[in-house]
């Protein structure tokens, strides 16, 4: 028998950075930075500000990785697989955005977070409106990135998933909405995340993201709220984003360069300096 040296063991328990929760019966997958805890127990929220990524449909909280490693110095960043998503349990989405910012308010509450800043893309975003609109929670800052707002057409990317569940078209990885001449190890890294996801989830929480759309009143929305564009967004996602700034009682707009819909894996450290920068202009913990 091999004994691997106790260094080891403490190494590696030391900066696993990912832990399971149960939420409603569903085991959740939590990806956070620093030091890990005991089975259970919270992860380590005590720098800075807790930052919390919200994932967009048919990926899961690793797509924030880099930012979430960009952020960890002076932050607490932490991010989890929504149910049928990544590694988390379930073979199905969640059928409703409520639902959504139900689950993602259900775990935050076992960690009595105080402070809390929510970044969302596309689908994320929209749980991040919701949460803010939630007397249970306290989200001091929302930064929505990708294709968000209730104007974002999802119609084709729906009608295209209806013919893949039903076995009548190819699942293709979507290399569109990158700046020109993607990084190649980049698109491979957002492909490994991208197969984790079965396309029935993904089509799950596309038709929940259209029915709160069709639905968002957000005139009550009094959260800073601030919608990162890439600058090179599609036309559409450009309007839908300005959309929702004009929307929203109190938001603003900033164009993250060199980046295109998926900033959060095209551009990670800018992202990170954009959030770090509301943060501070909003005078919250640092």
């Amino acid at each position: 028998m091999i004994r691997c040296p106790d260094s080891f063991w403490s190494d590696t328990v030391r900066y696993v950075p990912d832990k399971y929760f149960e939420i409603a019966g569903t085991a959740i997958l939590v990806h956070h930075r620093g030091e890990t805890t005991l089975p259970g127990s919270p992860p380590p929220l005590e720098r800075g500000q807790t930052i919390l990524f919200l994932h967009d449909a048919g990926a899961n909280g690793n797509s924030f990785a880099s930012v979430m490693d960009a952020s960890a110095a002076g932050h607490s960043p932490v991010s989890f697989d929504f149910p049928g998503h990544g590694r988390s349990g379930s073979l199905d989405s969640l059928s409703s955005i409520e639902e959504f910012a139900q689950h993602a308010e259900d775990l935050l509450r076992e960690w009595a977070v105080e402070s809390l800043v929510v970044v969302g893309e596309g689908l994320g975003a929209a749980v991040g409106l919701e949460l803010t609109q939630r007397p249970q929670m306290t989200v001091h800052a929302l930064i929505c990135i990708g294709a968000v707002g209730p104007d974002a057409d999802l119609t084709e990317e729906i009608a295209e998933l209806e013919l893949i569940t039903a076995g009548k078209a190819r699942r293709n990885f979507d290399t569109s909405g990158y700046a020109p001449d993607p990084d190649e190890k980049m698109l491979r890294e957002a492909f490994s995340q991208w197969v984790k996801t079965d396309p029935r989830a993904t089509l799950g929480a596309r038709r929940a993201q259209r029915a709160w759309n069709a639905e968002a009143d957000l005139s009550d929305v009094g959260t800073p709220t601030l919608i990162v564009i890439g600058e090179h967004s599609e036309p559409a996602s450009r309007e839908s984003s300005e959309a929702l700034a004009r929307d929203l009682p109190d938001a603003s707009i900033e164009v993250l360069p060199d980046a295109g819909r998926h900033g959060a894996i095209e551009q990670p450290r800018a992202l990170a300096a954009l959030i770090d920068r509301t943060i501070s202009s909003l005078g919250l913990p640092s």
